[in-house]
């Protein structure tokens, strides 16, 4: 899998300082930054050989100490986790999900937080919700999944 085809995409997406880091004390194979009026967004990009339970554990449990890290009663941190694989095991298609945004993103009393897309490079499939509303989540939701999907793709 060519890391440089994935940093290319989301640059060209409008993402900045895209390359290899951290993101609170995690290693990403990419991560890049962005804002939407003054919330701070990141895109983080792990790539791995086989999705399985035992990975899929350590990743929900990785979302959900990022998660509870971003969020904030001031102002949060926004990501989109993306987990590339070159091979994902058939039920964990759905075991993965972000952060509940409220009724139309208007209740959450904690700003920040994230949401999980999975793409399965040998099936050439993008798993991972696309929220209708809050605008941010769903229009950088649905932008990191018209990547993924391309990528998956070989486009």
């Amino acid at each position: 899998m060519n890391i440089e085809s994935i940093k290319s995409e989301f640059e060209k997406s409008g993402w900045k300082n895209v390359g290899p880091g951290s993101h609170l004390n995690v290693v990403f194979d990419l991560v890049g930054s962005r804002r939407f009026t003054i919330t701070k967004w990141n895109i983080l990009v792990k790539v791995l050989p086989m999705l399985d339970q035992a990975e899929a554990a350590v990743w929900k449990a990785n979302f959900e100490e990022l998660s509870r890290r971003s969020k904030s009663l001031i102002w949060g941190k926004c990501f989109i986790l993306c987990l590339v694989a070159e091979d994902v095991a058939p039920e964990i298609s759905g075991a993965l999900s972000g952060d509940a945004f409220g009724l139309f993103g208007l209740l959450r009393l904690k700003g920040g937080g994230g949401n999980i897309l999975v793409a399965d490079m040998k099936n050439k499939q993008v798993y991972g919700k696309v929220p209708a509303a809050p605008l941010d989540v769903h229009k950088y939701s649905k932008k990191a999944k018209e990547i993924l999907v391309q990528i998956s793709r070989g486009a």
